[in-house]
Parts: structure tokens; C-alpha cells; sequence
């Protein structure tokens, strides 16, 4: 079983972070915004770039240094507190069959874990050097685990990230709350 963390296990709320940069780099918002500039994610997200890029952004935003420590800390900045009840339904399930991750996301992510959370196996689409937008990430997956499609079960909140899940074979469940998903874990036999 695979958890996507974005919208899942990991809430997050881009205007945060937009507020975090804004406060700590004493900048507008458009400054902050023109900083974190959508290439740039993409290129995280693929593992092209890292905090460095960003503390290089962040600084010239500033004008003053901004090192890749305090970058990190703006890019997670993103994220609210871990939605504490289903990583606890997450670990529960982890005493029945392998509990992991698939994320659109750099590893580093896995500092706003839970203390003592772990989803294993993890992929995340910088190592992957692919997104869930793509076909690839998926075909990524399915070779890491070495189990066929049909075995992998996907939490995502994505529609796509769902529908393309499904067309490879995987049962794909779109994450709209824990109670929802908990019935659809209930009706597959897994709680």
C-alpha cells in the first residue's frame, strides 16, 4: 500500500508558505511568489534542484544570504502538522502488509514526518527522476517493488494521479477524508 503525502498524510496550504517567505525574507507577497517560481519546484520535484537553487532565489529576493538550511525550512514551510489519525491508521496497517509512499516531492520532506513515522518502501519523484504526471514514475514503482500492478494499492488525493494509477492496474483509492477511506479499506478486507 502506497500513501501520496501532499493533500494525504502531509496537509499543506501553498498561501503558508507564501506567509513563512514573506515574514522571513521581509518581502511582498508577489516578491516572495516571483522567488518560488513554478520551474523551480518542477525542477525540485525531479531532483534537478535543491535548496541550494532556492536559497540562491530566496537570497537575491532578500538581499541578503540565505543559506540552503533556512531555504529548506521555506520549502517545508508548507506543510500544516501531519494529519495525526491517519498516520496512526498507516502504522496500523503497517502491522498487516508493506505501508509506503509515493510522492511528487524531495526526500527531504520526510523532516515534517511524525517523530517515529515511517513509510517504507518511499518514492519520491526526485530520485525517481519522474512525477505521477508521468507513466514513468508509475513503471518506476511497479520495478522497485518487483510485485505485478494488480498488488499495489495507491492513496492519492489526485484524480489523475488516481485514473492514471488504475490504467496501470493498480487499485487506486482518492483520498477524501479518513472516513471515506477507511470504508473503502473496510470493503477490501484490510481493517
Amino acid at each position: 500500500m502506497l500513501f501520496d503525502l501532499g493533500g494525504v498524510l502531509l496537509p499543506f496550504d501553498p498561501e503558508r508558505r507564501v506567509r513563512s517567505v514573506c515574514e522571513a525574507l521581509g518581502v511582498e507577497a508577489a516578491v516572495a511568489r516571483a522567488a518560488m517560481d513554478a520551474e523551480l519546484f518542477a525542477r525540485l520535484d525531479l531532483g534537478d534542484a535543491d535548496e541550494g537553487d532556492f536559497a540562491d532565489a530566496f537570497s537575491a529576493a532578500a538581499g541578503r544570504v540565505v543559506d540552503a538550511h533556512e531555504a529548506r525550512a521555506l520549502i517545508l514551510s508548507v506543510f500544516e502538522p501531519p494529519d495525526a489519525a491517519l498516520w496512526d491508521l498507516a502504522g496500523a496497517l503497517a502491522g498487516r502488509l508493506p505501508v509506503g509512499g509515493f510522492s511528487d516531492n524531495p526526500a527531504f520532506v520526510r523532516d515534517v514526518f511524525p517523530p517515529g513515522a515511517d513509510l517504507d518502501p518511499m518514492f519520491w519523484s526526485s530520485e525517481l527522476g519522474a512525477t505521477k504526471a508521468s507513466d514513468s514514475a508509475f513503471a518506476a514503482v511497479e520495478a522497485r517493488l518487483g510485485v505485478a500492478p494488480g498488488a499495489i494499492l495507491f492513496v492519492d488525493d489526485g484524480v489523475g494521479n488516481v485514473e492514471r494509477a488504475r490504467r496501470r492496474g493498480w487499485d487506486a483509492i482518492r483520498y477524501c477524508g479518513i472516513d471515506p477511506l477507511t470504508r473503502d479499506l473496510a470493503e477490501r478486507g484490510l481493517i
